[in-house]
C-alpha cells in the first residue's frame, strides 16, 4: 500500500474538500438555474397562451365594432344621400318608424346644418341646440376628409344620453360644406358586448381612438367613458409600428400590470384592445413555481447535508489517516532506532520467533562470530545451538539454547554462559538469554565480547603481580636489616652500613609509589589537570640540558637545535617530566659513557600540522626487538641483573604524558649500539613571534 506523508495528506484532503463543496455549489446552483428555467418556462408559456386568447378576443371584438361602424356608415350614408334630395323635407321619424334605421342600435340619427343648428332628428325634440362648438361637427367644416368619423363619448343635447358620435361631411351641389349627418350610438353597445367576455377580475376590453381616449372601457364589471390612456406607450409608439401586437406594462389609467393585445381597425382611427391582469394570469404559475422553488431549496439542502456528512466523513477518515500516519510514523521512527541501536551496538542480538527459529540476526554478532555471508535466518534453534558450538573451543563450547533456556525458566539471572571462539584470536563471549512473551519474539540472544575485559583482569592481576614483587625485594631488604638491628649487637660501621641499606631501599619504594600514583593521576584525569601555554622548545631543552644532574664523570647532553624558534602548545612541567625520563635512561643504560645527543627537527609536510621530533639518543647496552615491544609497559626493565637501579615506570609515564600532548613516542634500538627515543609533538602555529612567547622551562 502506497504511504503519504503527513504533509502530503493534508493536501490531498484539502484538496479533495475543495472539490467536494465545488461540486455542491455547482449542483445548487445547477438546481436553482433548472428551476428558474422551468419557473420563466412556465410564465412564458402562460403569457403565450394568454396572448393567443387575448388575440382572438381582439380579433372578435374588432369584427363586432367594424360590423357596428359598418351597419352606421350605411344609414349615415343613406340619410346623407337623402338629405341631399329632399333637404329639409326629410322625416327621419319615419324612416325610423319604418325599420329603414335600427333604432335598438342607435340612439337617434339627425342633421346638422351649415351653422351648426341640429335640424333634423330621429327622434322628436322640443328645441333645434346649437352644436357647432361640438368636434364632431368641427372636423367637416373646413374639408371633406371623406372618412367616417368616430367621436369621443359625449352628452347629447338632443338626447341627452353618453353616447359616441359618428359623423360624415354633407356637400352641396358646388362641393361647400352643407351640413353634417351625425348618428349616436350608446357606448354601452359596446361594454355590454365586452362584458360577455370573461377575463378575469382585473380584466380589460376596450374601444380608443387612436388619440388615446376610450369611447368604450370595461375593467371587471365596471364600465368606462372618456378615459385618457394616451400616455401609454400603446399610443406614442406600437400602433405606428405594428397594427396588432401584445406587450405588458402597468396601466398609466388604474397602474395595474396587464397583458396587453391590440389591433387597429382599418378606415377608423380606432384601436380595440383586450388585457389580463398578470397577478391573475400568474396565479397558478406562482403557486407552480413557490412548489419548484420550495423544492429547489429542499433539494439544495439535501445536497449541503449530504456534503456536510460527506466532510464529516472524510474529516474522520483524514483523523484516522493521521493517527495510522502518526503511529506508523512512530513506529518507523522506533525501528530505526532500534536498528540504529543494533546497527551501531558492539554487542550481538540474536533474536528467535515463536517457532524457535532464528528471525534476526545484527551486524555485530556476524563480526563477533565471524559469520561472514552465512544466512542464519530461518535456522532452527537446535541447529543454532548445533552450528555455534562447532565455532568454539573444546574447553569453552557451547551447551546450547535449551540448557540455557531451562536456566531463564527457573532464574533469568542464572541464563548466562561463556564461551571461547577457535577461530576468532581465542576471542571470548560471554552470552545470555532473555524470553520473551509478546507475539512475534520468544527469546532473545545477548552476545558481548570480554575478550578485552580478561585481558584487563589479567594485566591487572599482572600488575598486581609485579607491583608486589617490585616492592616486596626492597621491603625483604627494610625488614630483614631492620631486624637485625633490633634483634642483634653490631657494631657501628655495620650499623651504619645497614641503615644505609635501610635508606636506599626506602628511596626505591617511594620512588616506585610516587611514580605508581602519578601513572595512576595522568591515567585518572585523562590530562584535565595539564596547563598548555605556547612555550619555546630551545629554551626548555637548553635549561633542562644544563640543570640535569649527569653521573659522575659523565658529559652534559648535547644539543642540537634550529636557530628558528620552535613553538609547542605543551603543559611544561609534564613535558618535562617525560623528557627528563628519557634523558635520565640515556644515561643510565649507557654505562661505559659515551655522548648523549637531543636533536630537534621541523617535520615538512604540506598535508598535515607542522610537527617537530625530539630524538634522544645514546651509545649504551641497546635492545633486542622484543624487548623494544615491551618496553612502555608497567614495570618493565631492560636490566633484568638488578644492577642498574630504576622502576620500570618512566617510560610509561613519558608515554601517556606525550599522547595527551596528541604526539606520539618510538624507539630504534640494537644490542651493543644503544637506542634512540623520538617524541613527535604538533607545532603551535607559526605566526607567534619568538618574542611574545613564554619561555616556560
Amino acid at each position: 500500500m502506497r504511504k503519504f506523508p503527513l504533509g502530503d495528506l493534508e493536501s490531498r484532503h484539502h484538496t479533495v474538500l475543495i472539490l467536494l463543496w465545488t461540486a455542491t455549489v455547482l449542483l445548487c446552483l445547477l438546481t436553482c438555474a433548472h428551476v428558474y428555467g422551468l419557473v420563466t418556462e412556465g410564465r412564458q408559456r402562460e403569457i403565450q397562451s394568454a396572448e393567443r386568447d387575448l388575440s382572438n378576443l381582439t380579433r372578435l371584438s374588432q369584427e363586432h365594432a367594424v360590423r357596428t361602424f359598418r351597419s352606421a356608415d350605411q344609414v349615415i350614408r343613406f340619410v346623407q344621400s337623402r338629405y341631399q334630395d329632399l333637404g329639409s323635407r326629410l322625416d327621419l321619424a319615419a324612416l325610423t318608424r319604418q325599420g329603414v334605421i335600427d333604432a335598438e342600435i342607435f340612439n337617434q340619427i339627425g342633421i346638422i346644418d351649415a351653422k351648426g343648428i341640429y335640424t333634423l332628428s330621429s327622434l322628436p325634440i322640443a328645441t333645434h341646440p346649437d352644436l357647432s362648438d361640438r368636434e364632431h361637427f368641427k372636423v367637416h367644416v373646413h374639408q371633406d376628409s371623406g372618412q367616417l368619423y368616430v367621436s369621443k363619448p359625449v352628452i347629447g343635447r338632443a338626447s341627452g344620453k353618453q353616447s359616441i358620435q359618428l359623423t360624415r361631411r354633407i356637400n352641396n351641389s358646388d362641393g361647400s360644406f352643407g351640413g353634417v349627418v351625425v348618428l349616436s350610438i350608446d357606448p354601452t353597445y359596446f361594454t355590454n358586448f365586452y362584458g360577455e367576455l370573461n377575463l378575469g377580475p382585473g380584466g380589460l376590453t376596450a374601444l380608443y381612438g387612436q388619440d388615446g381616449i376610450a369611447r368604450a372601457r370595461r375593467v371587471g364589471d365596471k364600465t368606462e367613458f372618456g378615459t385618457d390612456a394616451s400616455r401609454s406607450i400603446l399610443f406614442a409608439q406600437r400602433i405606428h409600428e405594428k397594427p396588432f401586437g401584445s406587450y405588458i406594462q402597468h396601466s398609466v389609467v388604474d397602474d395595474v400590470e396587464r397583458l396587453f393585445y391590440y389591433r387597429t381597425m382599418p378606415k377608423t382611427d380606432m384601436v380595440v384592445m383586450a388585457g389580463v391582469d398578470m397577478r391573475f394570469l400568474m396565479a397558478n404559475q406562482e403557486q407552480a413555481a413557490q412548489a419548484l422553488y420550495l423544492q429547489a431549496g429542499l433539494v439544495s439542502l439535501l445536497i449541503l447535508a449530504l456534503a456536510g456528512g460527506l466532510s464529516r466523513y472524510l474529516w474522520l477518515l483524514r483523523r484516522d489517516a493521521n493517527a495510522r500516519l502518526q503511529a506508523q510514523a512512530q513506529i518507523r521512527e522506533r525501528k530505526e532506532q532500534l536498528d540504529a541501536v543494533f546497527d551501531l551496538s558492539p554487542d550481538g542480538f540474536v533474536s528467535f520467533d515463536r517457532n524457535q527459529c532464528v528471525k534476526f540476526v545484527n551486524p555485530a554478532f556476524r563480526h563477533l562470530t565471524g559469520l561472514g555471508a552465512l544466512t542464519l535466518e530461518g535456522m532452527e534453534a537446535r541447529d543454532f545451538s548445533a552450528w555455534l558450538a562447532e565455532q568454539c573451543e573444546t574447553s569453552a563450547r557451547f551447551g546450547g539454547l535449551s540448557a540455557m533456556r531451562r536456566k531463564a525458566e527457573s532464574n533469568p539471572a542464572n541464563a548466562v554462559e561463556t564461551i571461547e571462539l577457535k577461530d576468532s584470536g581465542q576471542r571470548t563471549l560471554m552470552l545470555q538469554l532473555r524470553l520473551s512473551d509478546t507475539g512475534t519474539i520468544s527469546q532473545l540472544l545477548h552476545v558481548r565480547d570480554i575478550t578485552k575485559e580478561i585481558e584487563v583482569e589479567v594485566l591487572k592481576s599482572e600488575f598486581l603481580a609485579t607491583a608486589a614483587h617490585e616492592l616486596r625485594t626492597p621491603m625483604a631488604s627494610i625488614f630483614g636489616f631492620s631486624e637485625v638491628l633490633l634483634t642483634q649487637d653490631v657494631d657501628t660501621e655495620s650499623r651504619q652500613e645497614f641503615l644505609g641499606i635501610i635508606h636506599k631501599q626506602s628511596r626505591l619504594m617511594v620512588d616506585i609509589l610516587n611514580e605508581l600514583l602519578d601513572l595512576a593521576r595522568i591515567e585518572a584525569r585523562r590530562g584535565k589537570d595539564f596547563k598548555y601555554l605556547p612555550i619555546n622548545l630551545q629554551t626548555m631543552l637548553t635549561d633542562m640540558a644544563k640543570s640535569f644532574q649527569c653521573p659522575a664523570g659523565r658529559a652534559q647532553p648535547e644539543l642540537e637545535m634550529p636557530a628558528q624558534a620552535i613553538t609547542l602548545l605543551a603543559d611544561a612541567g609534564k613535558l618535562r617530566q617525560a623528557l627528563l625520563n628519557l634523558l635520565s635512561n640515556a644515561y643510565k643504560y649507557s654505562p661505559e659513557g659515551g655522548a648523549v645527543r637531543i636533536e630537534v627537527e621541523r617535520l615538512s609536510d604540506k598535508d598535515t600540522t607542522p610537527r617537530v621530533a625530539i630524538r634522544i639518543s645514546d651509545h649504551g647496552i641497546g635492545m633486542t626487538p622484543e624487548q623494544c615491544s615491551k618496553v612502555f609497559a608497567r614495570f618493565y626493565r631492560a636490566d633484568t641483573s638488578g644492577r642498574l637501579p630504576g622502576t620500570g615506570l618512566g617510560m610509561s609515564i613519558a608515554k601517556e604524558i606525550v599522547e595527551h600532548h596528541h604526539g606520539s613516542i618510538s624507539i630504534i634500538s640494537a644490542p651493543g649500539e644503544g637506542s634512540q627515543f623520538t617524541i613527535v609533538l604538533p607545532e603551535e602555529a607559526r605566526s607567534h613571534e619568538s618574542g611574545k612567547l613564554s619561555d616556560h622551562a
